[in-house]
């Protein structure tokens, strides 16, 4: 069968749909950087949430559904919108100016860092097929990648504490997406001791 990239959003869902049938999320967590001064860091119990993406409706989504999660390990966490003045952008100065003397130990920002195409030939295309057809056999995935980041809001410097990226298969529906995505990245937090009873 010959596909090209006019169809690799119906690709793409069918991948979608064949992690969710093995039980599997179709956002999957890369390394974790963790720094070593979160050993002798106060337990990370109250949070504002960042998303920097580029449509607002997923940015608020995003926000809502990571404050869920951090919220059933036990944090006290509020979505960036909700302490920045009515259409502020959230930019580090005025975030800073937002939180400063509100008790806030740390701000999590999950950044938007593009898409990443992914070519997929054919098993069953042969040299005589790719040769003749100039490449056409062929499906693209899209993965949409986010850098997530949780940060020091009691220091000056506001240093870094713990980091990791993750990969999203992208679908027509990118709202449906969210939830699974905020799942991972409290999942990875809780699994380096970042958040939760073991914090």
């Amino acid at each position: 069968m010959k596909t090209g990239r006019g169809t690799h959003f119906g690709f793409t869902l069918l991948i979608g749909a064949m992690l969710l049938a093995a039980g599997c999320a179709s956002t999957s967590v890369g390394k974790t950087w963790k720094s070593p001064a979160l050993a002798q860091h106060p337990s990370v119990k109250k949070v504002v949430v960042v998303a920097m993406v580029p449509s607002e409706a997923t940015r608020q989504q995003l926000e809502q559904e990571l404050v869920a999660k951090l919220s059933e390990e036990g944090v006290q966490a509020v979505k960036s919108s909700d302490v920045l003045p009515a259409g502020a952008k959230p930019d580090k100065d005025t975030l800073r100016s937002a939180i400063e003397g509100q008790g806030y130990d740390s701000v999590l920002v999950a950044r938007f860092a593009g898409i990443h195409e992914e070519v997929n030939p054919d098993p069953a295309m042969s040299y005589y097929d790719y040769y003749g057809a100039y490449g056409t056999d062929y499906s693209v995935t899209e993965e949409a990648r986010m850098q997530v980041s949780l940060f020091d809001a009691r220091g000056e410097n506001g240093q870094l504490l713990w980091s990791t990226n993750t990969k999203t298969y992208e679908s027509s529906d990118v709202h449906k997406e969210v939830p699974g995505l905020a799942e991972a990245i409290v999942k990875s937090m809780t699994k380096d001791h970042v958040v939760g009873s073991a914090s």
